[in-house]
């Protein structure tokens, strides 16, 4: 079992980097989660609050004009009362109070009806025979309406003589009695009691918070929601007694807990107007009562509603802290599953550092003659991995030292990819012909012998990009794109194309291009002079011996020098070649992909054939898709067999792409190799027909050897991993 040492971190714990960055990144979560939590506390109260003020003040200007409504029927129905009064009248008390008698109807709706005339005499009459009450206050009232003319609502206070009575509040109206002149003779005034549960709404068992009081011009309480209603009984009332029914509640700032500053600014009006304000987490709207003069204060509050960091119990705070730390314990499993790159980095460094470590040399004092002393023994490498210090080990120095190492690889490739460059460069310049090195259509090298036929400087070349040294005819881009899919396609690509040498002047050269792999990426273009080659294709013997579409010699040429040399075979015995190429699947290429991806195919199969014929042979195109190898001298059966299969993989390896299309090709064949002398032309080429169409049945892609009639011992099967059927063709 391996241990671990000092040095070497734990497989899956990481670096000082990854633990500073999980450090940083737990501390912004929970930073971001304060932050959010504020920012929801924050709106959320902010909605609640627009909520709870609009709910509100709905309320509360509904319970306004209720009330207001109230105490303007009981000022009609006194009206009502005082329209029935002559002023005559008033000169007979006792009449007034027979009158008051009789209109029970009205009268019941008042607990104390008093008439003053102007003289001072003075009727009280009580509804429901009891005493009549209103003291010095109802008097009051009445030389006012006397004086001024005009209609009194005022408040007053009402006890209640009986202990439990239920808290009222008495309301004297006053309206002035005049004559027909309209002259003021007396006043009649009434006192209504109201009961202080039915002047506010009363705060219900599951809403605690809200709280209603009735407050008057002066700033003074004269209801309150707070006051817990009595029990009802039988009351005498009297404002004379000395027991208060009502508590002692004093100013409404008192009951509040505000300054007059923040009353004042609430309270300045008196109109049906609603307005809000909140002092801390109370919720206060105050809607005025004109007729009266008073007004309905509505206090909530919304410290329950409110989500503030301080309202939260301890059992949020709990489901609060256990949502950070999941959410930190999950973004620490996704820094670490992050970081692994990171870790593997550390332990690489940190066992590359232990082994270099464990071989260097201990130290130890050396007697005279260089002997070490006896005490000194070994210690294996585990031990002095273990006795050196710990180092201090971070990412970022193996990063570094990663860097640097692959900086060094970078120069050395780049010094690599120079020399491989000179080489190139040379090989360019000992071609015979001209050759100009291509990357992405840009000119990255051109030979001397290229820029002579250009007629151009070669450093001026370089740098330049292909279409501005082509000549502008028509077609010439469409060659272009067909060139660069050939390359794809195949590797290679010939045609004849016009440059551009000075100006006004075009030269046709013969291009053949060759896609380069590695180390030299790009394309090499051979180019040669196309003149001599255009002048003789335009001569009538030119085109009697040679096929037009591929530059190969037609069947008429390749029977006639066929049959030269088997009249004159060469005197010492010599061995000839044959092979009989068809190209397989060329019909459905052709007839999906267009005649002109057909063309391309046969110019590829003749540029591979001429490449292998040689000085001596020659190549034929001999039908549509039919071609002839004919190799002479050839050195061994053997050889032919291998040329054979090779050209068979290289026609298998292509993978052209047309109309979005990808076609696979083969290529079978038929071959034959024979050194026997008098021999016939038409019976070398019939056999080696018959062999090519034996190895189209037998599979296709295939090439199998042709025998002659005289019977020449067949040549051995292929090796393993080599594909061939031999067989006997009488």
């Amino acid at each position: 079992m391996r241990r671990t040492t000092a040095t070497e971190p734990l497989a899956w714990w990481p670096g000082p980097l990854v633990r500073s960055w999980g450090l940083v990144a737990v501390a912004s979560l929970l930073l971001a989660c304060m932050l959010c939590l504020g920012l929801l506390a924050h709106y959320s109260d902010a909605q609640t609050l627009r909520d709870e003020r609009r709910q509100q003040e709905m309320v509360a200007g509904f319970t306004a004009r209720t009330l207001g409504v109230r105490i303007e029927s009981y000022q009609r129905v006194l009206q009502s009362m005082g329209q029935g009064i002559h002023s005559s009248m008033l000169d007979t008390p006792y009449l007034l109070e027979l009158l008051l008698r009789e209109d029970a109807g009205y009268a019941g709706i008042f607990d104390t009806l008093v008439m003053t005339a102007s003289d001072g005499s003075m009727v009280s009459y009580a509804p429901s025979g009891g005493t009549p009450a209103g003291g010095s206050a109802l008097r009051d009232a009445l030389r006012r309406t006397l004086s001024d003319g005009k209609p009194q609502v005022t408040h007053i206070t009402v006890e209640a003589a009986v202990e439990g009575a239920t808290p009222q509040l008495g309301l004297v109206l006053t309206v002035p009695l005049r004559q027909a002149g309209g002259a003021v003779r007396g006043a009649l005034a009434g006192l209504v009691r109201m009961g202080l549960p039915s002047l506010l709404p009363q705060p219900e068992e599951d809403a605690p918070t809200q709280r209603w009081l009735l407050v008057d011009q002066e700033g003074l309480l004269l209801a309150d929601s707070r006051w817990a209603p009595q029990k009802r009984g039988d009351t005498a009332a009297s404002l004379d007694a000395a027991a208060p029914a009502v508590p002692a509640a004093g100013r409404v700032q008192a009951a509040l807990g505000v300054s007059d500053a923040q009353w004042a600014a609430l309270s300045s009006s008196s109109t049906a107007n609603a307005d809000s304000q909140q002092w801390g987490h109370l919720l206060v709207t105050r809607v005025g009562m004109p007729l009266p003069r008073w007004q309905v204060v509505a206090v909530r509050d919304l410290s329950p509603r409110l989500l503030g960091m301080q309202r939260l119990s301890p059992w949020q705070w709990l489901a609060l802290v256990a949502t950070a730390v999941a959410v930190a314990l999950a973004l620490l499993g996704v820094l670490w599953w992050l970081s692994r790159p990171l870790v593997g980095l550390l332990r690489q460094g940190t066992r590359r550092r232990a082994e270099v470590q464990a071989l260097r040399p201990l130290a130890a004092p050396v007697q005279p003659g260089g002997r070490m002393p006896d005490s000194a023994v070994p210690v294996p490498p585990l031990a002095a991995q273990e006795a050196l210090s710990p180092l201090a080990l971070d990412e970022a120095s193996h990063l570094r030292e990663h860097w640097q190492a692959l900086e060094q690889d970078l120069h050395r490739s780049q010094q690599q990819a120079g020399s491989m460059e000179a080489a190139v460069v040379q090989l360019l310049e000992a071609m015979p012909g001209g050759a100009v090195w291509e990357q992405g259509e840009v000119l990255l090298y051109v030979s001397r012998r290229a820029a002579a036929l250009l007629g151009r400087d070669a450093k001026s070349l370089q740098g330049l990009h292909l279409h501005q040294l082509l000549h502008n005819q028509p077609g010439l881009r469409q060659w272009v794109v067909r060139a660069s899919d050939s390359l794809a396609s195949f590797g290679h690509v010939q045609g004849e194309v016009p440059w551009k040498l000075q100006p006004g002047l075009t030269r046709w050269l013969q291009v053949q291009g060759q896609s380069m792999q590695l180390p030299a990426l790009g394309n090499l273009w051979l180019l040669d002079d196309a003149e001599v080659p255009r002048q003789q294709r335009r001569l009538a013997r030119w085109q009697d011996a040679y096929d037009a579409g591929t530059g190969l010699a037609n069947q008429y040429t390749l029977q006639m020098q066929l049959q030269s040399w088997c009249a004159a075979p060469p005197q010492e015995p010599q061995g000839q070649a044959l092979l009989w190429l068809d190209v397989d699947y060329f019909t459905i290429l052709n007839a999906t992909a267009g005649r002109a991806a057909g063309d391309e195919v046969l110019r590829q199969v003749a540029w591979l054939l001429q490449r292998e014929q040689g000085a001596h042979g020659l190549a034929a195109r001999v039908g549509a898709d039919a071609f002839v190898l004919w190799l002479h001298p050839a050195d061994t059966e053997a050889a032919v067999q291998t040329l054979a299969w090779r050209l068979c993989a290289a026609v298998q390896e292509w993978a052209p792409h047309y109309a979005g299309q990808r076609f696979v090709l083969g290529l079978s064949v038929g071959w034959l190799w024979t050194d026997a002398a008098d021999l016939e032309s038409d019976q070398l080429l019939r056999t080696v027909e018959a062999a090519c169409r034996e190895a189209k049945r037998s599979g296709q892609g295939r090439a199998v050897q042709a025998r002659l009639p005289q019977g020449v011992p067949a040549v051995k099967p292929p090796q393993a991993g080599e594909r061939g059927l031999s067989i006997d063709i009488s």
